[in-house]
Protein backbone atom coordinates (compact mmCIF):
# COMPACT_ATOMS: atom_id res chain seq x y z
CA UNK A 1 0.00 0.00 0.00
CA UNK A 2 1.52 3.60 -1.15
CA UNK A 3 2.21 5.83 1.78
CA UNK A 4 -0.92 8.38 2.01
CA UNK A 5 0.22 11.92 1.21
CA UNK A 6 -1.81 15.26 1.54
CA UNK A 7 -2.70 16.70 -2.08
CA UNK A 8 -0.35 19.47 -2.13
CA UNK A 9 2.39 17.55 -1.39
CA UNK A 10 1.39 15.38 -4.02
CA UNK A 11 1.27 18.11 -6.55
CA UNK A 12 4.16 20.32 -5.22
CA UNK A 13 6.89 21.73 -7.53
CA UNK A 14 9.91 23.23 -6.69
CA UNK A 15 10.07 26.25 -7.46
CA UNK A 16 13.14 28.71 -8.44
CA UNK A 17 13.37 32.04 -6.67
CA UNK A 18 13.86 35.46 -8.45
CA UNK A 19 15.34 38.24 -7.31
CA UNK A 20 13.06 41.26 -6.67
CA UNK A 21 14.10 44.75 -6.86
CA UNK A 22 12.14 46.12 -4.16
CA UNK A 23 13.56 50.11 -4.43
CA UNK A 24 11.30 50.62 -7.11
CA UNK A 25 8.00 49.52 -5.01
CA UNK A 26 6.72 52.27 -2.69
CA UNK A 27 3.25 53.10 -1.22
CA UNK A 28 1.13 56.36 -2.83
CA UNK A 29 -0.80 57.70 -0.03
CA UNK A 30 -3.27 59.25 -2.05
CA UNK A 31 -4.41 56.11 -3.80
CA UNK A 32 -3.88 54.01 -1.01
CA UNK A 33 -1.77 51.79 -2.76
CA UNK A 34 1.60 49.95 -3.55
CA UNK A 35 2.74 51.38 -7.25
CA UNK A 36 6.22 50.27 -9.16
CA UNK A 37 7.56 53.83 -10.58
CA UNK A 38 9.72 53.11 -14.08
CA UNK A 39 10.69 55.89 -16.27
CA UNK A 40 8.38 58.90 -14.46
CA UNK A 41 4.89 56.59 -14.99
CA UNK A 42 3.62 54.92 -11.52
CA UNK A 43 1.27 51.42 -11.91
CA UNK A 44 -0.24 49.82 -9.10
CA UNK A 45 2.48 46.94 -8.06
CA UNK A 46 -0.14 44.31 -7.67
CA UNK A 47 -3.46 43.71 -9.39
CA UNK A 48 -5.87 41.05 -8.96
CA UNK A 49 -8.94 40.64 -10.86
CA UNK A 50 -11.43 37.62 -11.47
CA UNK A 51 -13.75 38.90 -13.85
CA UNK A 52 -17.09 39.37 -13.85
CA UNK A 53 -19.24 37.31 -11.02
CA UNK A 54 -23.06 36.72 -11.57
CA UNK A 55 -25.10 36.14 -8.66
CA UNK A 56 -28.48 34.72 -9.00
CA UNK A 57 -31.32 34.60 -6.02
CA UNK A 58 -33.40 32.02 -5.33
CA UNK A 59 -36.80 31.97 -6.17
CA UNK A 60 -37.95 31.54 -2.33
CA UNK A 61 -35.61 34.41 -2.10
CA UNK A 62 -37.49 37.06 -3.75
CA UNK A 63 -41.09 37.04 -4.17
CA UNK A 64 -41.01 38.73 -7.70
CA UNK A 65 -38.89 35.85 -8.71
CA UNK A 66 -35.24 35.34 -9.57
CA UNK A 67 -33.06 38.29 -9.07
CA UNK A 68 -29.55 38.47 -11.08
CA UNK A 69 -26.91 40.58 -10.56
CA UNK A 70 -23.41 41.33 -11.82
CA UNK A 71 -20.06 43.03 -10.52
CA UNK A 72 -16.49 43.23 -11.61
CA UNK A 73 -14.03 41.97 -8.96
CA UNK A 74 -10.83 44.00 -9.28
CA UNK A 75 -8.51 44.53 -6.12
Amino acid sequence: MAPVAAFGVRQGVEVVPLAVDLSAIRFDPDRQISVVTENGASVPALKHSTGTTSTNTARQDNVGGADRDSDQTED
